[in-house]
Formats: structure tokens, C-alpha cells, sequence
């Protein structure tokens, strides 16, 4: 029952992300305006959604598993403050090269800073990773500060709307840009479900043969080249990564091989209905703030229910 249903959801979500909006569409009987909306407007904006529902959750997916913590994300490693500098600059002062390279640019540039940061001795622990990604977050923060004094207030304010994450400005290239790469992370890590299993045992999986530090690395640069695909588009959009692949825990189990496509499932489902809500309600309301909405409660029952560690 639970494979069908997480079989099943995705393809209502998509189907609804496809006809449902202001523009009142009949599967039945479309006419060309109708086919022209759903070619142009929502069947790129969902097929960013399928993206980033994938993209964020099993990026949170892989954290987790990593660090043996249900309670982190990949915006724990400075991803968010690096795509949101580069943003800033590219609205400020390069905006020739445009918004979305510079913020994917700055997206890996701040996990790479944090993996640096969090080398010593050759060896990475999961401890000076998350201080790395505290040192990065907080430079990148301190410069996007700087940057928004400086720019206009046209300016500023159509950043900090972009900033909040969402899909409306979807078009077929930011989804052709994003979705190919994600879909094959995705297999990726699929097939690396054994080494994702072992990790969540922590340094014990060096008892198993594995490079702890080797590893740990590649499934944080996966993570967070998942992240900055979809966030580099649509902006900063919270949460999911959190509370997908927590839900997805307690639907499967903690075995990476049904892990997975129930985190993509519940991913896509996620993030597609959250977008369609925010077509419906009036006015032009970032999807991240559906998100945050639904994560920051969904986040105060874990703490409450686990004391932050892994259960």
C-alpha cells in the first residue's frame, strides 16, 4: 500500500501542477490559449518543481545519513548565503554574466571554502564541517549585507523577492539547466546506496572497509551540487530538505535502497502541491514561504521528539 501510494502521489501532484491555476484548463477540451498556457507557463514551473523537490530533498537525504543527524540540511553548509552573494553581485555589479552562474558559482564556491575549512590533518570530521559551514555562512551573510547597501532600492527589493524562493519565473531553459543534472545524482546515489548505508553507522563504517573522509566528502559535493542546481533558479526555498526525508524515514526505514525513491516521491509531492497552493491564493506569494510555514512546525516536533540526535 505505502509503494503504491508514493507511486501514485507524484503523478496526482504533476497532473494538478500541470492544470491547475488562474486560467481555469480542462483536460478534456483544450483550447489553444489552454495548450499554450500549460506549454509556456506550467509545465516548465512544474517540471522545476519535479527538480527542486528532488534536488533539496535528497540532498537532506544525504546530510543526513552523513552527519547521523535528522535535523541538518545542505543549507547547513553555507550553500544558501554563497547563492545568495552571488545573486547580489550579479544584480549589482555584473549583471552582463547573470544571476542564476554567479549564483551557482558562489553555491559550490562556499561548500569548497567549508570542505577546506574542515581539512586537518587530512581528515574531515563531521564536527569541523558544520563549524566550516558556520565560518562560510557567516562571511557570505556579512558581504550580502555589504552588497544590499549598496544597491538601489528597485534593486534590493527585487532581490530580497527572489531571495525568498520560487518557481513563477520558470522557463524550459532554467529546466533543461537543472533537471537532467539532478535526475542523474539521483541515480547516482542510488547506486552508491550501499556506501550511503554504511556512512549512517558513522566511523564504525571504517570497520567495513570504507575511506570515511573520502566519502564523506563526495556525498557532501553531491549534496551540495543538488542544492545550488535548483536553488541558483528559484532562489532560497527551506525546509524540504528537512522535513522529506524525515517523513520518508518513518514511511520505509532507514535502508537506502527504498530511502531513496520514497524521498524522491515525498519530494516531488512536496514541493509540486506547495506551488500549485501558491498559484490559488491571491497575490504573488514566494513558494518558500509555503515551506517555511509548513517546515518550521514540522521542525519543532523533531527536536521535541528525538533531542536532536539520530534515532
Amino acid at each position: 500500500m505505502k509503494r503504491l501510494l508514493l507511486a501514485i502521489l507524484p503523478a496526482v501532484a504533476v497532473l494538478l501542477g500541470v492544470f491547475v491555476g488562474s486560467y481555469p484548463t480542462n483536460p478534456l477540451h483544450l483550447d489553444d490559449l489552454a495548450r499554450a498556457v500549460i506549454w509556456e507557463i506550467r509545465l516548465p514551473r512544474t517540471l522545476m518543481g519535479v527538480s527542486a523537490g528532488m534536488a533539496l530533498s535528497l540532498g537532506g537525504m544525504t546530510l543526513q545519513a552523513v552527519f547521523r543527524n535528522p535535523l541538518v540540511d545542505t543549507y547547513i553548509l553555507g550553500v544558501a548565503s554563497g547563492v545568495a552573494f552571488g545573486a547580489a553581485l550579479a544584480v549589482a555589479f555584473l549583471p552582463f554574466i547573470g544571476l542564476a552562474p554567479l549564483a551557482l558559482l558562489f553555491g559550490l564556491l562556499a561548500v569548497f571554502l567549508a570542505y577546506y575549512l574542515a581539512r586537518v590533518n587530512g581528515r574531515v570530521s563531521t564536527v569541523s564541517l558544520i563549524l566550516g559551514g558556520i565560518i562560510v555562512t557567516a562571511l557570505f551573510s556579512a558581504l550580502l549585507s555589504l552588497l544590499e547597501l549598496l544597491l538601489p532600492s528597485e534593486s534590493l527589493s527585487g532581490l530580497v523577492v527572489w531571495l525568498m524562493g520560487s518557481l513563477a519565473s520558470s522557463t524550459w531553459k532554467t529546466v533543461v539547466y537543472s533537471l537532467p543534472g539532478v535526475v542523474l545524482i539521483a541515480v547516482l546515489l542510488y547506486l552508491l546506496r550501499w556506501n550511503l548505508n554504511a556512512m549512517s553507522l558513522g566511523d564504525e563504517a571504517e570497520l567495513l572497509g570504507l575511506n570515511v573522509s573520502f566519502w564523506r566528502g563526495i556525498f557532501v559535493f553531491l549534496s551540495a551540487i543538488l542544492t545550488a542546481l535548483v536553488i541558483s533558479f528559484t532562489g532560497i526555498i527551506g525546509w524540504v530538505g528537512l522535513i522529506v526525508p524525515h517523513t520518508a524515514r518513518m514511511l520505509v526505514g532507514p535502508e537506502h535502497s527504498k530511502l531513496i525513491p520514497a524521498t524522491i516521491s515525498i519530494g516531488i509531492t512536496v514541493m509540486v502541491l506547495a506551488d500549485v497552493i501558491v498559484r490559488l491564493l491571491p497575490g504573488d506569494i514566494p513558494v518558500g514561504i509555503i515551506t517555511t510555514l509548513v517546515g518550521v512546525p514540522f521542525f519543532a516536533y523533531l527536536l521535541r521528539k528525538t533531542g536532536g540526535g539520530w534515532s
